[in-house]
């Protein structure tokens, strides 16, 4: 009984992946991905302007106004992690994406929702990166390979150009 589940199994995952192929997606560049990665993080930066603008300022006699600098770069960083969020819940792009074309997809074609997009892509995938780079000595050499390892990974079509995140996810960055 065993063997036949797992021979199951094993056919159930291609024809899956099969199934993506079929549905004649085009997968994205990777330099569209790198694009939208860029584009994300470029916003990130400057919301956190405010953060670095209110902490110089707590130093000085100006400490209110430091405080205020510091809860707007608060309130900015919130409102742009829960627009992504939506976004990538409801149409498998965030932003970057969205501004370059591409978008998250399950192997078999549809939008991965919340789950997959959110809360496996992004959070648990930095979870777990999190809790790796904490590892005394190997920590940093842990991060820079997973980051090396992603960058790789985009430029391989033999697997798809699927990264650890879409493993994790079973998803796919295709063309919108």
């Amino acid at each position: 009984m065993q063997d036949f589940r797992e021979a199951y199994q094993s056919t159930a995952v291609e024809v899956q992946e099969n199934d993506i192929q079929d549905n004649e997606v085009e997968l994205a560049s990777p330099w569209q991905r790198i694009g939208a990665v860029l584009i994300n993080s470029l916003i990130t930066m400057v919301l956190y302007v405010p953060l670095f603008v209110g902490t110089a300022m707590m130093g000085d006699s100006n400490g209110e106004s430091g405080v205020m600098w510091i809860g707007i770069s608060a309130v900015l960083l919130l409102a742009w992690g829960i627009y992504q969020a939506i976004l990538m819940s409801k149409t498998g792009q965030s932003l970057g994406k969205k501004l370059l074309g591409i978008k998250v997809v399950t192997l078999e074609g549809d939008n991965p929702g919340f789950v997959g997009t959110v809360l496996l892509r992004e959070i648990v995938y930095n979870i777990i990166l999190t809790v790796l780079g904490m590892i005394p000595f190997l920590g940093v050499l842990i991060s820079i390979g997973a980051a090396i390892a992603l960058l790789v990974m985009i430029f391989l079509d033999g697997n798809n150009r699927r990264t650890l995140q879409d493993m994790l996810a079973k998803t796919l960055v295709v063309k919108a």
